[in-house]
């Protein structure tokens, strides 16, 4: 095992149920200390390819070595090393935290219970009541607890923030930022861009089990796009629209006009100003529909630099 070997390597991993595949020909490659978001809509594949890289589920075809182990033949020694939080985190409801904490701690030799006390006040979590009668919230402040608690090399998190307020959010930001500076290494599994956006170094996004692109996070300006719903007094025409800076895909909706809009959008509120404006909304973006606008586009300009 090499002292400088990937945190995590995941070459060409496919997992398959007969003829339905789960996902297919994944390959990524983490560095030390980075934190890497790991992007998607529900169903798109990753919580397989965490329970693939973990060994709960056995690849069909690729491999994955963590810190130069086999994620399948040297699976103990590798878990040793990891810290992990599951999307569908299920606890002993009938103890409280501490005791659970105290017990995972156990089969672990022990931890370091200074930086225990420290974790359950950055995120207020409760610890000394029964967890089945905690809300989601706070269960999941617990799963990130003992997730962190042995100060893992790799740290493995499937929709970490899920339950929490935004205060308690910026707390769990606050500690992945504090493992990485200390050269954890942070995979982290979200639906949510702005929260990658806000912790991480580099990001893939996977639809339907494949990775569509992966990409630095200061590459993620690029996925600025917003929609508005607009009625005009009187309607200017799409070709009117359409020469408002960062105006794209006019579509007329029952009797609204629909925009998307990229880039700055002072330039686009005076263009629009010339026009009498009755009603104005904004409309939800998909994290899909940001990464195939932006993929679609980096495509067409690819194309216009091989021709």
């Amino acid at each position: 095992m090499s002292k400088s070997a990937s945190p995590l390597k995941i070459t060409s991993l496919t997992k398959s149920y007969g003829s339905q595949i789960s996902i297919e020909d994944i390959s990524l490659n983490l560095k030390k200390g980075e934190v890497f978001g790991f992007l998607g809509p529900n169903g798109a594949g990753k919580s397989t390819t965490i329970r693939t890289v973990l060994n709960f589920l056995h690849p069909s075809k690729g491999s994955v070595s963590i810190f130069g182990l086999d994620s399948v033949r040297d699976s103990v020694r590798a878990k040793r090393r990891i810290g992990y939080l599951a999307g569908d985190i299920a606890l002993y409801d009938t103890m409280t935290g501490r005791k659970l904490l105290r017990y995972l701690a156990s089969l672990r030799g022990g931890v370091d219970w200074e930086y225990v006390t420290e974790l359950e006040r950055k995120l207020v979590a409760t610890l000394d009541k029964p967890i089945h009668t905690l809300s989601k919230g706070n269960k999941q402040k617990i799963g990130l607890i003992q997730a962190f608690m042995h100060k893992p090399d790799l740290i493995v998190l499937d929709e970490p923030a899920s339950g929490l307020d935004p205060l308690m959010k910026q707390a769990f930001y606050d500690m992945v930022r504090d493992a990485s500076s200390n050269g954890a290494t942070i995979f982290v599994s979200s639906h949510d861009l702005t929260e990658v956006q806000k912790i991480c170094h580099r990001i893939a996004f996977i639809k339907d089990g494949k990775i569509v692109a992966t990409e630095s996070i200061k590459q993620t300006d690029k996925l600025s796009i917003k929609r508005y719903r607009v009625t005009f007094m009187s309607q200017p025409t799409k070709k009117q629209l359409k020469e408002i800076p960062g105006v794209h895909d006019v579509a007329v909706d029952e009797g609204h006009v629909v925009l998307s809009v990229t880039g700055n959008i002072n330039e686009f509120i005076k263009g629009l100003s010339k026009y009498d404006v009755t009603d104005f909304d904004s409309e939800e973006v998909s994290l899909e529909e940001l990464f195939i606008h932006h993929y679609q586009a980096t495509g067409s300009k690819k194309e216009e630099r091989d021709e």
